[in-house]
């Protein structure tokens, strides 16, 4: 295995973090100086990087982007980095390109971490290999934002609802699960095999110390470039809260001339590159609701069956009404429902059917005036 390049340039607030939407949604747990720690090495890769690197970091440089004491920083890192080695990190929907599957990627986001021996300041780490097609060259289906964005928050909360929010931003408005909003806030822990814990397991505690506190966190902080406000969606027929809505409006925080490249056509994941769509299964898990697990077997469907079977699915979903959107899609897929055909035949021929009876009610009405205006005259002749 050849040695790995060594990257010393440390980043600046107006650095970017680039990443797969695929990480916004992933399941892991990480306290707000963790993620800080991250999202700076992160910000490190190069756009025209194509392979990843040893990247040193400056701790002077890091605690003052970070507002941290740097006194008593060195010791930490050793902490935080060992953590971000320790702790799982679970991708959904990961395209496996030995087996040309879509499996769940059990990981970490560090590979490893080296650190000088007796204070000498020293500290680098390596990013888990396994994450380069999220991380490397990230053309399409993607995110962004300047590093100072999040490196002052206090909240864990927030600095995972602020990049989940940059994920969605695009479409202004965007409605999540509680479930699944607990794990893309990180609200639900994994332990190293993976294995679900619940933070905050009634709603009211996760409104209370996950949501609001978030949200009031991206809105006050002068450097965020959002601004967001959620409302509840009550389950039909109960108090329970099931869903939130988020909406978002952008302010302009670049200077005069500049802005953020904007996503190119595509991103390869995988050999087969015709097959996948991660963009559909975004628009079809927030149009229906869908949880991680049936996103899932929404994908295996595209693997198995293409695009257009999709596609054709959504039309005839579509073509009434439904009380559950969500299983009558999954019931389609699995069952391959047809257009209604005939049901639109004979809506149809009832249209026709009932514009001839109109018309011929018509021509009856005007006979009929016709017949009272030629008595009238017969009679005022007879008179």
């Amino acid at each position: 295995m050849s040695e790995l390049a060594t990257w010393q340039k440390q980043p600046d607030g107006r650095a970017v973090v680039w990443q797969h939407n695929q990480l916004a949604e992933a399941r892991y747990e990480l306290t707000a100086r963790e993620q800080k720690l991250l999202l700076y090495v992160v910000s490190m890769i190069e756009a025209e990087d194509d392979e990843l690197k040893r990247y040193v970091v400056n701790i002077a440089e890091f605690a003052e982007l970070a507002k941290l004491d740097k006194d008593h920083l060195y010791q930490e890192l050793r902490e935080l980095a060992a953590n971000l080695k320790r702790k799982a990190l679970i991708i959904p929907n990961h395209y496996d390109s030995l087996t040309g599957r879509h499996v769940d990627l059990v990981t970490s986001w560090f590979d490893s971490a080296m650190i000088g021996r007796n204070g000498s300041g020293y500290f680098a780490v390596t990013i888990s290999p396994q994450l380069r097609p999220y991380l490397l060259q990230v053309k399409r289906e993607f995110f962004r934002f300047r590093l100072v964005h999040v490196m002052q928050m206090r909240s864990a909360y927030a600095i995972r609802l602020y990049q989940w929010l940059k994920r969605w931003e695009f479409r202004r408005v965007v409605e999540v699960s509680v479930a699944d909003l607990r794990v893309h806030m990180g609200a639900v822990g994994f332990d190293e095999k993976g294995k679900r814990k619940e933070n905050l397991a009634l709603y009211p505690d996760f409104k209370r110390w996950a949501i609001k506190p978030a949200v009031n966190e991206i809105n006050d902080h002068k450097d965020t470039d959002l601004r967001v406000s959620f409302e509840e969606i009550k389950a039909k027929g109960s108090r329970a809260v099931e869903r939130l809505r988020f909406r978002m409006a952008s302010l302009g925080k670049e200077s005069p001339g500049f802005s953020l490249p904007e996503p190119q056509p595509e991103l390869l994941l995988g050999d087969d590159v015709e097959q996948l769509h991660p963009d559909l299964i975004d628009e079809l898990a927030a149009r229906y609701g869908l949880n991680e697990k049936q996103r899932q077997k929404v994908a295996n469907y595209q693997d198995q069956k293409g695009i257009e079977y999709l596609r054709q699915k959504v039309v005839v979903v579509e073509q009434q009404p439904r009380k559950n959107s969500a299983a009558a899609f999954l019931a389609a897929l699995r069952d391959d429902w047809q257009p209604a055909v005939e049901m639109k035949k004979a809506q149809r021929q009832k249209k026709e059917k009932d514009g001839e009876v109109e018309e011929r009610r018509q021509i009856s009405v005007e006979e009929a005036k016709e017949a009272a205006k030629a008595l009238r005259e017969l009679r005022a002749s007879l008179a």
